[in-house]
């Protein structure tokens, strides 16, 4: 076979295409590992300040010793709660309101609420939260604390609301005798409409009365058991947004957040009204 039918190749006639690969290679090779380090470690250097930032923020909405103090999740011994939540405002001009049809049972989400309200302590603090019945509770005046449920089945949640005098928000009756909450100015209660019901719920925030120790006492309470899980899925969920809207200029206030919340959708909560309330010389009981 003749030598005619081969073309020969020398080193200076690669095509400019070839030696681009090449070099795209020796890229690739040579230097794609120490690039794909260099990644990683910027990645985990702004994972580690991500979350040393979200801790300090946490810090400064529950308080700066959070940290290092327990914090007690209030819940109801739920003993006797079906003759409390029976109880109902009436007068000669009210009939005795109804009970609500299809009602869960109280205390049926109190596992969700705490495992929710755990795992964001653990994820920020390190540290679980201690629970205990509101009548281990009861008379506590300071440190931090989460109460869950409204004050018809959560004595602490009676005393936080007795003891702030019902600036922010009162658990009170509409004019039909019904629960509702309070908040400014306005009672909103239970309602249904276009064939979905709806509850009532609020996130409260008080700071206690020794100011220097930082702790501060949340109430996560719903007219019904709906209600409450909402609320504390709210918490969770919103916490640092709710740091940004009253705790601005370097100074932590009392608030209080009503919200709606279709039952059987506690994702769904949405924002109706909210209360602030800020004292200079610290909150006066």
């Amino acid at each position: 076979m003749s030598d005619s039918h081969y073309a020969h190749i020398g080193r200076h006639t690669l095509h400019p295409v070839w030696r681009l690969s090449s070099v795209g290679r020796f890229i690739t090779t040579h230097l794609g590992a120490p690039v794909s380090v260099l990644a990683e470690q910027a990645n985990q250097a702004a994972r580690v300040f991500t979350d040393s930032w979200n801790k300090f923020l946490f810090r400064r909405f529950w308080g700066e010793s959070i940290s290092s103090r327990d914090v007690h999740l209030v819940i109801d011994s739920y003993e006797n709660v079906v003759l409390r939540n029976r109880f109902r405002w009436t007068d000669s001009d009210h009939k005795q309101a109804q009970g609500f049809t299809g009602e869960v049972i109280p205390g049926t989400f109190s596992p969700q609420a705490t495992a929710m309200l755990t795992a964001l302590f653990l994820r920020h603090t390190g540290k679980g939260l201690r629970i205990v019945t509101d009548m281990e509770e009861a008379n506590k005046e300071d440190g931090a604390l989460i109460c869950y449920g409204s004050s018809d089945s959560n004595f602490k949640t009676f005393e936080l609301e007795a003891e702030s005098g019902g600036v922010l928000c009162q658990f009170t009756f509409n004019d039909s005798g019904e629960r509702g909450f309070r908040v400014g100015g306005n009672v909103h209660s239970i309602e249904k409409r276009d064939g979905v019901t709806y509850d009532k719920a609020i996130v409260l925030r008080l700071l206690t009365s020794q100011r220097d120790s930082g702790q501060c006492q949340v109430v996560c309470a719903g007219l019904s058991e709906w209600g409450s899980l909402a609320a504390v899925h709210y918490l969770v969920r919103n916490w640092k947004v709710l740091h940004r809207r009253f705790d601005g200029f370097g100074q932590r206030r009392d608030f209080c957040v009503l919200l709606e919340v279709p039952f059987g959708h506690c994702q769904e909560a949405r924002e109706l009204a909210s209360a602030v309330w800020w004292h200079r010389n610290g909150r006066v009981k």
